[in-house]
């Protein structure tokens, strides 16, 4: 691989990787979640049983957030093969985060014979703010 400002898609996904070795704790990702302006949607079911305090989905969204800063400071700066390698790469991390996400638990105080199901749009708020003359 040809080398474009220093650094390959191997080294940035180590770094990657040892970034997201060494979490925090859960308060203070939950702190840099907040920062990272996730936007919970529900799509269908009752969102008040996501236990919004699991470690498990702090985790989860603080690796995602993670892993969207690194892809949105690094990717236009490879070149086209390594972009190609880097997406794959960066798919796969992607879809590991959201298989985890999936298996979070709803909150399991709430009992009843229905099937607790919900399914809800995770993204970012990247609102541009306009400069006002």
């Amino acid at each position: 691989m040809t080398k474009k400002n220093g650094k390959d898609v191997i080294e940035i996904f180590s770094n990657l990787k040892k970034a997201l070795g060494s979490k925090p704790p859960i308060e203070e990702m939950y702190e840099e979640i907040r920062m990272m302006r996730f936007k919970i949607k529900p799509i269908s079911g009752d969102v008040s049983l996501l236990q919004l305090k699991n470690s498990r989905l702090i985790e989860t969204l603080w690796s995602l957030g993670k892993l969207d800063e690194v892809f949105q400071r690094e990717y236009k700066k490879l070149s086209e093969d390594q972009k190609e390698v880097f997406f794959r790469l960066f798919d796969n991390l992607h879809q590991q985060f959201q298989d985890q996400l999936n298996k979070v638990n709803i909150n399991p105080e709430v009992k009843s014979n229905l099937p607790q199901i919900l399914e809800m749009e995770i993204f970012k708020d990247i609102s541009t703010k306009k400069k006002v003359n």
